[in-house]
C-alpha cells in the first residue's frame, strides 16, 4: 500500500493542502510493475485520484493494484465537531501509538506534505494507517473500503477490533475509521 500512496503523491499538488481523506478503496492482488495515477473527478471541494498498478506476467497486462482516494476540503476547521462516544465492539487485533516521527517519515517517503500532517501535533495519514494495518495483519493481498470519520493525531492510541464483516478504529470511545472487508 505505501507504493501506491507514494504514486499518489505525484498528483496535482493542490488537492495536498488542507484537503482531507474521507475514503479509500484498495485492491492489493500481486505486484505492480507500472503505477499510473488518474483524476476521476475533480470538484471545487472533493475529488477522487485513482492508481493503478498494473503487470505483465504473460505479456498481457493485468490489473495487480488499485487504490482510489476520495478527498475533500472541509468547510469547518478539523475536529471541531463533537465525535459521537461509541463502545468498541469485537475482538482487539492491533494497536497502536503513531509517533511525530513515525508521520515525518511517512510523509518523506511517500511526498505527502498536506500541511495537516505536520507541526508538533500533526494528524496521523490516513493511508499511514491503512498501510501499518496491513503489515501488522501480515496482509499480502486485500481488498478495502476504508471510511475516515475522525482525525487521529500522533500520541492518541489507536486501537482496530475485528468483527464478521469490518475492522473499526477507536481512540478512547471515539470511532476514527471503519474498515469494510
Amino acid at each position: 500500500m505505501l507504493e501506491l500512496a507514494h504514486k499518489l503523491a505525484d498528483s496535482d499538488q493542490k488537492f495536498f493542502g488542507g484537503w482531507v481523506l474521507a475514503g479509500v478503496e484498495a485492491h492489493i492482488h500481486g505486484v505492480a510493475t507500472k503505477l499510473e495515477n488518474h483524476m476521476l473527478l475533480e470538484k471545487e471541494r472533493k475529488c477522487i485520484i485513482q492508481v493503478r498498478g498494473t503487470a505483465s506476467p504473460c505479456g498481457e497486462e493485468q490489473l495487480v493494484k488499485e487504490l482510489r482516494v476520495f478527498l475533500v476540503l472541509p468547510k469547518h476547521k478539523l475536529g471541531s465537531k463533537p465525535a459521537q462516544a461509541e463502545t468498541p465492539a469485537g475482538k482487539l487485533l492491533a494497536e497502536h501509538c503513531f509517533t511525530v516521527q513515525e508521520v515525518r517519515e511517512y510523509v518523506a517517503y511517500t511526498g505527502d506534505e498536506n500541511i495537516i500532517h505536520q507541526g508538533e501535533h500533526p494528524i496521523v495519514p490516513g493511508l499511514c494507517m491503512a498501510a501499518w494495518l496491513q503489515q501488522s495483519l501480515g496482509f499480502k493481498e486485500l481488498d478495502w473500503r476504508v471510511s475516515f470519520l475522525a482525525p487521529v493525531y500522533t500520541g492518541d492510541e489507536l486501537k482496530v477490533y475485528a468483527t464478521e464483516q469490518e475492522l473499526t478504529a477507536y481512540v478512547g470511545s471515539t470511532k476514527v475509521f471503519l474498515i469494510k472487508l
